[in-house]
């Protein structure tokens, strides 16, 4: 069970870890191991500190607490300079966790350190530089364990959240203060925080799509939501409904709806509790059993599905292990269920002599544990930073900005190397082939990519020659400023084809132009026809 201790120092890694991510200002809250050898500075300086604590307090989150606190430190620095005891009253691990908020508003910038000092926050930095996902899941773990114990304490706790976690509530001890209160609000926050660091840093993989992502979360892959052009990942808070979800993300509350046919959702939407299933007997290899039935006879097996995600636990094992299940079979006669889950091959540490379990939740539902897809009518970022391959490496700058296609014939098929492979388009080479693709491609008869493609000026009446010539110069200027491979059109020209015996004209336009390429000087001359009968 954590303590105050693991509390507190968990809260201050965090909020190292920020700062020194985000270059701020750091506090005394944020190096405990500082505190016990700053008490001669508060001891002989803390008339001079006080002011500038109390000038501070209106941009603080809780001035009233600060207030507060400033009060007591005073009483407190006062008795213990009295003191007979002579002994260094910081050195009270306590000390700190009582007056949190004093030593959270002193900037350690503001203070002269001692080498001593010095050396310990350096250590301190390089530490937490070398966090890991782990050291987040332990720093939250220990937060809300001693959160959860605060409010039972206090008689702060929450019966559902209580009853959602199997946690046994116990007696209020003493009365909430705004000490408490306010205690609570700090491990909420950070929780908050962690929450974040590892949503954002460690779980999502930016190769993810998040729509597939969404889709396997409700576990229905034929859910439509091609009416969304992008989304983001979020986590739901516990307690949350899809209508503060939705006020949070998309501004009104009535936009729940889009947030529940975006991730396949089905009533009742959100599922903090679950189902707890026993485990039928100890764990082996990847695989874990359970029984037919539940205690009232319902069938287990129509709460469980391929790609679900499970959550086991054990007396021994409190840490949750979220695993997903590979594989489900049931056993003829018996009806015994055998799950495979994805991960280390170490089921055996979950026994039954130690009440071993999984808690499923209900299909097409989320809950605070996982991902939810907030849909969003925003173009996707194009950020992709392309390294150069190999065979580019010695090559022009405007070679390398050239992009790599696989090489096709003026038939539209693929072309192949001498050892059979496919064939490549890159360099000079690729945008050549580029500007012949925008040619031969006819403006709007790409689904997916309506602005690609040379105007269709067929069965335009030739009376209009010059119409027929704006609109070709036009379209053929747009499909190169749109591509990043080509700086611009250095020279074009559009002429209507005539008969030299007849001097009658033939019903097509001569293109002619030059383009440069982009970060470079060199210049590709293109010409063609264009029929417009």
């Amino acid at each position: 069970m954590a303590t105050i201790n693991d509390a507190y120092k968990s809260i201050a890694d965090v909020n190292l870890w920020l700062k020194i991510r985000g270059g701020d200002d750091m506090s005394l809250a944020d190096m405990p191991s500082i505190i016990p050898l700053r008490w001669p500075y508060f001891r002989d300086s803390w008339e001079f500190i006080k002011p500038d604590l109390i000038q501070s307090m209106s941009k603080t989150p809780n001035p009233d607490f600060l207030n507060q606190q400033i009060e007591d430190f005073s009483k407190y620095i006062e008795s213990q300079r009295t003191s007979a005891a002579r002994l260094n009253p910081f050195q009270d691990a306590s000390t700190f966790f009582r007056f949190y908020a004093i030593f959270d508003n002193v900037q350690i910038q503001a203070i002269n350190l001692t080498n001593q000092e010095t050396e310990i926050m350096e250590s301190e930095v390089a530490r937490i530089n070398a966090f890991s996902k782990n050291n987040f899941v332990i720093a939250k773990r220990n937060i809300i364990e001693y959160r959860d114990r605060v409010a039972d304490t206090s008689g702060l706790s929450d019966p559902d959240y209580n009853k959602a976690f199997n946690k046994s509530s116990i007696p209020a001890q003493i009365n909430a203060t705004i000490v408490e209160a306010n205690f609570l609000l700090t491990l909420e926050s950070t929780i908050k925080t962690v929450d974040f660091i590892l949503a954002n840093l460690f779980a999502v993989d930016t190769a993810i799509d998040p729509f597939a992502l969404a889709r396997a979360n409700a576990n229905n892959p034929d859910v439509n939501i091609g009416q969304y052009v992008s989304g983001k990942l979020v986590k739901i808070n516990y307690g949350e409904s899809l209508e503060s979800l939705a006020t949070r993300y998309l501004g009104d509350p009535n936009k729940w709806i889009d947030i529940a046919i975006a991730n396949g959702l089905k009533p009742p939407y959100i599922d903090e509790v679950g189902v707890r299933i026993p485990l039928l007997s100890n764990g082996s290899s990847n695989q874990i059993n359970l029984a037919g039935t539940d205690i009232n006879g319902n069938l287990n097996i129509d709460k469980l599905y391929i790609n679900q995600p499970v959550f086991l636990q054990s007396n021994s094992q409190v840490v949750v292990d979220q695993r997903t299940i590979i594989s489900l079979r049931e056993v003829p006669v018996s009806g015994e269920i055998i799950l495979e889950l994805d991960g280390d091959r170490n089921m055996d540490i979950y026994k039954t002599s130690e009440n071993a379990y999984i808690r499923v939740f209900a299909p097409n539902t989320i809950n605070s544990s996982f991902y939810v897809l907030i849909p969003s009518q925003d173009p996707l970022p194009d950020d992709r930073a392309d390294e150069v391959p190999w065979f580019l490496a010695k090559s022009a700058e405007d070679e390398k900005r050239a992009k790599i296609d696989l090489a096709i014939d003026d038939s539209g098929d693929l072309t192949f190397t001498t050892n059979g492979d496919v064939k490549l388009s890159y360099g000079i080479d690729n945008a050549i082939q580029a500007i012949k693709l925008k040619i031969v491609t006819e403006l709007g008869s790409l689904r997916y990519h309506p602005t690609f493609g040379l105007v269709n000026v067929i069965g335009t009446r030739n009376s209009n020659i010059d119409d027929i010539r704006e609109l070709l110069t036009q379209s053929v200027l747009s499909q190169v400023e749109a591509d990043s491979r080509f700086d611009r059109v250095e020279d074009l020209a559009v002429d209507y084809l005539v008969n030299n015996q007849t001097g009658q004209g033939v019903g097509a336009m001569a293109i002619s132009m030059s383009v440069r390429l982009a970060g470079g000087t060199q210049v590709i001359p293109i010409s063609f026809t264009v029929n417009n009968s």
